[in-house]
């Protein structure tokens, strides 16, 4: 099958431990690729202050849970070294198109799929597309302020297109 799970990046600790958002997404990823089968896993993340001052990757540690549940090592691609959506488009774009891989499985959390999509479809255009929203579990005042910001980041993408 041609097909990839890309999996979104979203903040651990100091100590490399994914956060509720980044296990949310993890787990979501985990039923997409235990209900396709035979589909490659391509994790986007790399450094930031905002989400990973570790010296690894975000997107190994992703792949170390993934691994940790059970999904063989030989199923994931490279990692996309990203830190924040557009570049989890443009730098997963190269890698996709190096695997032949035009069919994906985008899983971010809910909050954040409109954004997610935007990007994605305008950055990688030909890449036929299924979105999975990972629920995020959070309170209302959070979750609000969440969807808040998803709003002012879709302007200034818009507004860069």
């Amino acid at each position: 099958m041609n097909c990839a799970i890309v999996v979104l990046g979203s903040p651990n600790d100091v100590n490399g431990n994914l956060l509720p958002i980044a296990l949310s997404r993890s787990e979501k990823a985990l039923s997409e690729y235990n209900s396709v089968g035979d589909c490659k896993i391509l994790c986007t993340g790399g450094f930031g202050l905002h989400f990973n001052s570790t010296n690894i990757p975000h997107g190994k540690y992703l792949q170390e849970h993934l691994i940790s549940k059970g999904v063989p090592p030989s199923s994931f691609i490279e990692i996309a070294l990203s830190s924040f959506t557009r570049e989890d488009a443009t730098l997963s774009k190269p890698i996709l198109e190096k695997h032949s891989i035009v069919n994906v499985i985008l899983v971010t959390s809910d909050f954040h799929m409109e954004r997610a999509k935007l990007v994605f479809n305008h950055i990688l255009p030909k890449v036929n597309f299924v979105y999975s929203e990972a629920k995020t579990i959070t309170n209302d005042a959070k979750f609000k302020e969440l969807l808040q910001h998803e709003k002012n980041a879709i302007k200034r993408e818009l507004a860069n297109f």
